[in-house]
């Protein structure tokens, strides 16, 4: 059989088995609730099917993850979390399935869901009870990638990311801390992560976060003043704090 003839079927099978995944699973998703295992291997046929695709993975996730973002345009929650799940699954190396995934279930999703209500019922507290929602099925899809990637940093820093969306700064300090911490982490790294420290009442500590980008940075720089008035407000918030 041709190359071309083996790929187009493989890439037909690719569209039929991602669509597949979301029919015992659209009861689930379209509340917006994750995924199950054992839903999930079921939906899969119990993996016999990568017994005969094998090295043709790559091409079954990419077709999966197409039709990811085809059900994000229609703005179909349950297709469009179920091709993410399983594109991550067939392919987890590829590291913006599991990013970009989890930026769509976070920060699309909950305005998808919200469209649904009745117009008298759609307002801001209905919109951050989803996005809460669905930045817990963000989490857990990103907390299965980082299992196996636990040095990855981005998913890592798109955790955070999450996390500061809904305004849940400890856990946004915990994603950002490892990041700010390693060797030569970025400058809008160390910044977002002085910001979150003091947010969570550790002005001390951000003002040496900021100091360390304050002595990398260049006399003229446009930034150069604006970092030594944070770093004087965070001085002045820390013996607030001393003094009480």
């Amino acid at each position: 059989m041709p190359d071309g003839l083996k790929t187009a079927i493989f890439a037909l099978a690719a569209f039929a088995v991602a669509g597949a995944v979301g029919v015992p699973l659209k009861g689930i998703l379209a509340e917006g609730k994750p995924l199950g295992k054992n839903a999930l291997a079921a939906a899969r046929g119990g993996g016999t099917l990568w017994g005969i695709l094998g090295g043709y993975r790559s091409i079954i996730s990419d077709f999966a993850w197409i039709k990811g973002y085809l059900d994000w345009e229609k703005k179909d929650l349950a297709g469009c979390v179920s091709a993410i799940e399983f594109a991550t699954d067939v392919d987890p190396y590829m590291t913006t399935f599991w990013t970009q995934g989890a930026s769509m279930i976070a920060f699309d999703t909950p305005h998808w869901l919200l469209e649904k209500l009745p117009p008298e019922r759609r307002n801001e507290t209905a919109l951050e009870i989803y996005k809460k929602r669905q930045a817990n099925v963000a989490f857990k899809l990103l907390d299965k990638g980082l299992a196996m990637f636990p040095d990855s940093s981005e998913l890592l820093l798109q955790k955070g990311q999450i996390a500061l969306g809904i305004s849940d700064f400890k856990l946004a300090e915990r994603c950002y801390a490892p990041l700010a911490e390693a060797d030569d982490p970025p400058v809008y790294v160390r910044r977002i992560y002085a910001s979150i420290l003091a947010k969570n009442g550790n002005p001390q500590k951000a003002v040496g976060v900021l100091e360390s980008v304050l002595s990398e940075t260049e006399a003229d720089s446009p930034i150069k003043k604006l970092l030594e008035d944070q770093i004087a407000s965070l001085r002045r918030a820390a013996r607030a704090l001393q003094s009480r």
